[in-house]
């Protein structure tokens, strides 16, 4: 039997949110054209967004899903004079989501090659015990066009572009941004990264972390 994929994309902002009419925007032009353009068709997008804005998702393909968490996930956290951005829900605390196979997360700003799910598939479909998968992205700079390598990432220290495998749904089940991107590898028992050239984070002036 076939695994089930998803690729999940957190987008829950408030009803005023000042950052949701360019997001979205960016989102519907530039970010979803290269995800329903990919060389496979065979996963689900679900994005993770408010009640408020399901039929503005909806109607920008019939391939996406819309679902919800119960409990409000955002922080902003000062860590050494920086402030992060913390978006984490357990897998509990959702609705509206089934559990598949295969999770994978990209940020609703960044981009990726057409061939970029079919490379996650090709490593894990074949895979038989909780794996992990994460891309090495280069940055894309949005004022200047530049392209610019990112911050190593490793097997120790997953990026933002990433997939979860866990082969028994029954039991202690993880949602793809239950803890940091960083963290994930810790849900599985094998880890792989995939070296530079097929993503790219875009760095732009409403961003919450990429370029800080």
């Amino acid at each position: 039997m076939s695994k089930t994929h998803c690729l999940v994309i957190r987008f829950h902002y408030e009803k005023d949110d000042p950052r949701f009419d360019w997001r979205f925007s960016y989102f519907k032009a530039m970010v979803l054209p290269r995800i329903l353009n990919q060389t496979v068709k065979n996963f689900d997008i679900a994005i993770w967004c408010n009640p408020y804005h399901d039929e503005l998702f909806k109607s920008l393909s019939p391939r996406i899903k819309v679902f919800h968490a119960k409990v409000d996930s955002v922080q902003y956290k000062t860590l050494r004079g920086k402030k992060y951005y913390y978006d984490f829900v357990k897998w509990e605390d959702l609705e509206g989501l089934e559990k598949y196979d295969i999770q994978s997360g990209i940020d609703s700003d960044d981009l990726i090659e057409p061939n970029y799910i079919e490379i996650i598939e090709m490593h894990l479909f074949n895979a038989t015990i909780p794996t992990h998968l994460c891309f090495q992205p280069k940055t894309f700079n949005l004022k200047t066009l530049r392209v610019k390598p990112m911050m190593n990432y490793h097997l120790k220290r997953g990026s933002a572009f990433f997939s979860l495998y866990q082969p028994d749904k029954d039991r202690n089940y993880k949602f793809i941004y239950c803890d940091s991107h960083i963290s994930m590898w810790k849900y599985a028992k094998r880890s792989i990264v995939i070296p530079a050239g097929h993503c790219w984070a875009t760095i732009h002036n409403l961003n919450e972390s990429t370029g800080k």
